[in-house]
């Protein structure tokens, strides 16, 4: 299991990211970490601005579908695309994740 982080400061597009990912199946489980605080260099400059951060719960073999679909929602010009590699997962958990992401292909059958 992997866990891939983006942050945006519209709420309308972590929805819309969250939502997608889900009704794809590319992730098993999205949490919303709202009204954050960020610092950062942009264009020379330090910038802060309040967003939310989105940890994107999926298997690796996802990776890629996920970042596609983070691009090609997301409002930023670069948005922050992060995998976090996960050296220990509750069996039970991991199951669950897995299985998640295998439901829509039975549905569809």
């Amino acid at each position: 299991m992997i866990i891939i982080k983006t942050t945006s400061d519209s709420h309308k597009t972590i929805k819309l990211i969250a939502n997608t990912l889900l009704n794809k199946r590319y992730a098993a489980c999205v949490n919303i970490l709202p009204r954050i605080r960020s610092k950062y260099i942009w264009e020379g400059r330090i910038v802060e601005s309040r967003e939310s951060a989105l940890l994107i719960k999926t298997v690796a073999k996802m990776e890629k579908k996920v970042y596609t679909t983070i691009k090609k929602l997301h409002n930023y010009d670069v948005p922050e695309i992060t995998t976090i590699e996960t050296s220990n997962v509750d069996t039970d958990y991991l199951n669950w994740v897995e299985g998640s992401l295998k439901n829509k292909s039975k549905k569809e059958s």
